[in-house]
């Protein structure tokens, strides 16, 4: 058999309480050649019943299949780039990338995160997305059913990477990224920045910026040996007569 188109991809469905929307997913999977899928937390039963009435043939094997994880975090540990699909706007959860985009912006291990079928992705859920992305739909009537909503992104993606000639760098994954985060963290307190403003917001925000830049192992290690030589820096001023 051959190698799957969409073998960087990986769709994540978020606490799913329609069972046929699971088995549409599994079905999804095997249309659109997905090579890695998982449920994360689903609320409803899907091991029987009208699921897998949904599924048939191989997606049905697959349906059975299936992994699934108890938290988001879990799930796209080992991912580059996290793309959370919503259509609620907000403060927080401002659009930054386009369907269209995905595949040519985005070169590494991308999950690709639905949420519920009526609250869609939980704020702490999307804090966990490096890209956010809505579909363009009427804006009269713009909320699709979730595996719906899933043929549509996958349909589009599967175009994309038929047309890509792109080569691939090695991007840190998110589990990679944290350690950095946490340095950098620690280098904002030690020049000051935890006693005026908000570090903690400022700390939300340059993590998004790093997360949308799409970093490298290589690049991480430069920044990391920024962060140290800033910190030895000060902590040099600290101790000058």
């Amino acid at each position: 058999m051959h190698s799957p188109r969409l073998k960087r991809f990986q769709p994540l469905l978020v606490g799913t309480k329609i069972p046929e929307n699971i088995g549409s997913f599994a079905r999804l999977l095997e249309n659109f050649e997905v090579a890695e899928a998982s449920l994360v937390a689903p609320n409803c039963e899907w091991r029987e019943g009208v699921a897998q009435w949904m599924a048939t043939g191989t997606s049905k094997e697959r349906l059975n299949s299936i992994p699934v994880h108890d938290s988001l975090g879990r799930a796209i540990a080992d991912c580059q780039f996290v793309v959370g699909f919503t259509a609620r706007a907000g403060k927080n959860r401002r659009m930054s990338i386009r369907l269209e985009d995905i595949a040519d912006q985005l070169q590494g291990k991308v999950a690709l995160v639905f949420g519920r079928e009526d609250f869609c992705l939980l704020t702490e859920e999307v804090e966990l997305c490096t890209h956010l992305c809505a579909l363009d739909s009427s804006p009269d009537f713009p909320a699709l059913n979730l595996s719906h909503s899933v043929a549509v992104v996958l349909s589009d993606l599967y175009r994309q990477e038929g047309d890509s000639r792109r080569g691939h760098l090695t991007y840190a994954s998110t589990e990679e990224m944290a350690p950095a985060f946490e340095h950098l963290r620690s280098m904002m307190i030690e020049v000051g920045l935890n006693r005026d403003g908000n570090p903690e917001r400022m700390l939300g925000r340059l993590k998004k910026i790093f997360q949308r830049a799409g970093l490298t192992r290589d690049d991480l290690g430069l920044l990391r040996g920024l962060f140290a030589r800033v910190m030895a820096e000060v902590e040099a001023l600290r101790r000058a007569p």
